[in-house]
C-alpha cells in the first residue's frame, strides 16, 4: 500500500470515529425582558429519530439579582400526535459565586425515547414571577449512556 493510501484510509477513519462519537444537541435559549421570569415559555423540538433516546435539560442563566433559593414550575408537552402531559418541577439554583452572570443545566428527564416523528411541544412556565433570571432555555442530545 502506497504511503499516500495510508495516509487517506488514516484521514478516513478518523473522520468516521469523530463523526459516531459526536452527540447531537439542540438548544433553545429565551430571554426574558426586565431580568424576570413570569411568563410562560414555548420550546419546539422537530424529531426525526423515534429509536434514539435523548437527555432533556432546563437550562438558566441568571444574574445578581436572582434571590430565590428555588424555582417551581409546570412543564408541558405536546407531542405530534396530540397527546399533552404536563407535571410539577422544581430546580435549585445555586447562588453566584461572583458579580458575573451564571448559566446551569438541570437534567429534567434522562433516556427518553419520542416515539412520535414531528414536532414536539414543551412549554416552561415559573409559578410566580422570579426576579434575576435573564434567560431560560431547554437543551435536547442524544442520552450519554
Amino acid at each position: 500500500m502506497s504511503k499516500a493510501l495510508r495516509y487517506i484510509s488514516l484521514a478516513l477513519i478518523v473522520v468516521i470515529m469523530v463523526a459516531c462519537g459526536t452527540t447531537q444537541r439542540s438548544v433553545e435559549m429565551h430571554d426574558n425582558e426586565r431580568n424576570q421570569w413570569a411568563e410562560y415559555e414555548d420550546f419546539y423540538y422537530d424529531n426525526t429519530d423515534t429509536l434514539a433516546k435523548r437527555d432533556i435539560a432546563i437550562v438558566v442563566r441568571y444574574g445578581k439579582g436572582y434571590v430565590a433559593d428555588s424555582v417551581a414550575l409546570s412543564i408541558l408537552c405536546v407531542s405530534p400526535d396530540s397527546l399533552v402531559s404536563e407535571e410539577p418541577f422544581t430546580i435549585h439554583i445555586p447562588h453566584l459565586a461572583d458579580m458575573r452572570p451564571e448559566v446551569h443545566t438541570f437534567p429534567y428527564r434522562r433516556n427518553v425515547v419520542l416515539g412520535t416523528k414531528g414536532r414536539y411541544l414543551f412549554r416552561l412556565r415559573p409559578d410566580a414571577t422570579i426576579e434575576g433570571i435573564t434567560s431560560v432555555g431547554l437543551a435536547i442530545s442524544e442520552a450519554e449512556n
